[in-house]
């Protein structure tokens, strides 16, 4: 127990009273996520801060992919997910098995047209921006269900992308093209909330600022910050203060702010977290759309994957097809450059503690079957 002397006057000049504090007692969690990180090495932490996919659903191939790098998680893509919610849930049980902390198992679960998991029959965001939160409340309630029902953790599933019209990219999975409808939307998405399941918004700091397609090309935006900050912003201010665990981040340019892409913006993410306030988990969308998009300096993912981190994410996601890449030595690749760019300094040790804090914390916070 502190004492502390009050400053308070004393009419016979004596010697001041003590007052007792009482220690702010240690967050046990933090206590061991402190430990965990320490005991570490260096490429079980950058390892630890990549999402990865692995097809099929034998677990074992799975299994012995984390006995060679120990990643965060998984996105779980259609081949992951063949079958009902039991055989599913069945798969992912067997992966998380052995796991300390919760792997993050994350699907893309927005809702039509975008819907991983069977069965997903509740409305999405076209059909719910024109109707009552209460819809749409409802639906990302249930929808929220299915994936836990299913055995994942983390849907990528609130789009807070305000469409720029018919002809975007983006149009079919946005609310609305209102920024305030949008963000109504949003918000009560968010709030429909199941236990051990976390949301995401995407694609920060906004797909409908362009129309393009970003799995192709790194489209620009000819718009402010004001001006995003008065519209585009609106949908993830909200989802922020619904209590979102995660934001991911998009790979378009706002010269305005940053010639890198979003996804790889140091300026984008300070935004996020200093004017937005976003103390979650930042993930970025796959890596891959960024080497598709043509661009020479985007050719190599590991080098992009060291770009991802250095500018401030916390989670890289990358999808690697197998059948170019059947021994998925590409994540070798990543995690070697991620150790020396560690090394190097161009990624701080403190930062990755930073990261792996927040990722280790939103694992723990997530189910397993």
């Amino acid at each position: 127990m502190l004492e502390l002397e009050a400053d308070i006057p004393q009419e016979d000049g004596g010697a001041k009273p003590l007052i007792e504090v009482e220690p702010i007692p240690e967050d046990p969690l933090d206590i061991r996520i402190a430990e965990v990180i320490a005991s570490m090495d260096t490429r079980e932490q950058v390892a630890g801060l990549m999402v990865v996919t692995i097809g099929g659903m034998n677990p074992e191939a799975l299994n012995d992919f984390r006995a060679r790098i120990p990643v965060a998680g998984f996105l779980l893509q259609r081949n992951n997910l063949v079958g009902d919610t039991y055989a599913i849930r069945e798969f992912i049980g067997k992966v998380q098995e052995d796991s300390d902390f919760p792997l993050v198992m994350a699907v893309d679960q927005e809702g039509s047209p975008v819907a991983r998991i069977s069965g997903d029959d509740f409305p999405g965001a076209r059909t719910l921006g024109s109707g009552p939160t209460q819809d749409t409340a409802a639906a990302f309630l249930a929808r929220q269900q299915l994936v836990d029902k299913a055995g994942a953790n983390v849907n990528f599933g609130v789009v807070a992308d305000v469409s720029a019209g018919s002809g975007a990219y983006i149009h079919p999975r946005s609310f609305s093209t209102d920024a305030t409808v949008v963000a109504e939307h949003v918000a009560v998405a968010v709030t429909a909330q199941v236990p051990e399941v976390a949301q995401t918004l995407k694609h920060f700091p906004g797909h409908g600022m362009v129309f393009a397609d970003s799995h192709r090309s790194i489209p620009s935006a000819d718009i402010t910050y004001d001006q995003w900050r008065s519209s585009h912003a609106l949908p993830f201010i909200a989802g922020i203060g619904a209590g979102v665990e995660l934001v991911m981040t998009g790979h378009l340019r706002v010269p305005s702010v940053s010639m890198d892409p979003a996804s790889l913006s140091d300026d984008w993410i300070s935004i996020l977290r200093t004017d937005l306030g976003f103390e979650g988990v930042i993930i970025t969308d796959d890596l891959g759309m960024l080497r598709a998009s043509g661009e020479a300096a985007y050719a190599d993912p590991a080098t992009v994957a060291v770009a991802a981190l250095a500018a401030g994410n916390d989670l890289v996601l990358l999808v690697v097809d197998p059948g170019t890449d059947p021994d998925y030595e590409t994540y070798d690749d990543i995690v070697a450059a991620l150790e020396q760019a560690v090394a190097d300094g161009v990624i701080s040790q403190a930062q990755i503690s930073e990261s792996l804090t927040r990722v280790l914390r939103l694992r723990a916070s997530l189910g397993a079957p």
